[in-house]
């Protein structure tokens, strides 16, 4: 018992590396040591891109699922949560497919005017975290989750990484396999978009 007890806490500080070399030579322990230490990062991922919880969580098993099938092909020296989490995006995207998920509406009308000189027209924001004033994650609940549900796939999923996980945007941009300056561009518009959003309410 002892053993077990010292295994599992070997596991727990063990670098994400090790646990992926590990479980790629066929340790189950190891990968359920990486599934337990990132289940709320990709349950984020998860939940932020599927329309419900229960989409959520199927999208979740089948992330795991799958990055446990792939694992032979997880390239050598590279960052075991970009991998994962790039798993983890396409998992709910093909989801959100399946069901025929589409945006709801569209947040366009809620991005900022401008003025004739081309001056951002300013508005009071209800939440400072969108005006991009707070440096902690957002939380997505009630009508602002309905309003991420508006937003197209890739503005989504680049706010997903960027915002709510506090992905880098290099990471970020690996995982969507676009460019930083894509990432900037559609994490940037998505805030926008909330906030004006929440500042109509």
């Amino acid at each position: 018992m002892m053993m077990t007890s010292t295994k599992q806490f070997d596991d727990s500080l063990a670098s994400d590396q090790t646990l992926a070399d590990r479980a790629r030579r066929g340790s189950g322990a190891a990968f359920a040591a990486l599934a337990t230490r990132h289940r709320g990062a990709v349950y984020a991922i998860t939940r932020n891109m599927c329309a419900t919880s229960g989409e959520a969580e199927e999208a979740l098993q089948q992330a795991f699922l799958t990055a446990w099938r792939e694992l032979g092909s997880f390239p050598a020296g590279a960052k075991f949560t970009t991998w994962l989490y790039g798993i983890a995006m396409e998992t709910a995207l093909a989801q959100r497919q399946r069901d025929g998920r589409r945006p709801s509406g569209s947040l366009e009308p809620f991005l900022p005017g401008f003025d004739r000189a081309g001056r951002l027209v300013p508005s009071k924001g209800r939440r400072p975290e969108l005006d991009g004033s707070s440096s902690g994650p957002i939380q997505i609940t009630g009508l602002l989750r309905e309003a991420l549900e508006c937003i197209d796939d890739q503005t989504r999923g680049a706010f997903v990484l960027r915002d709510l996980l506090l992905l880098p945007v290099d990471e970020v941009a690996a995982i969507l396999q676009t460019s930083p300056q894509a990432v900037r561009r559609d994490a940037h518009r998505a805030r926008l978009m909330l906030s004006g959003f929440v500042n109509q309410l």
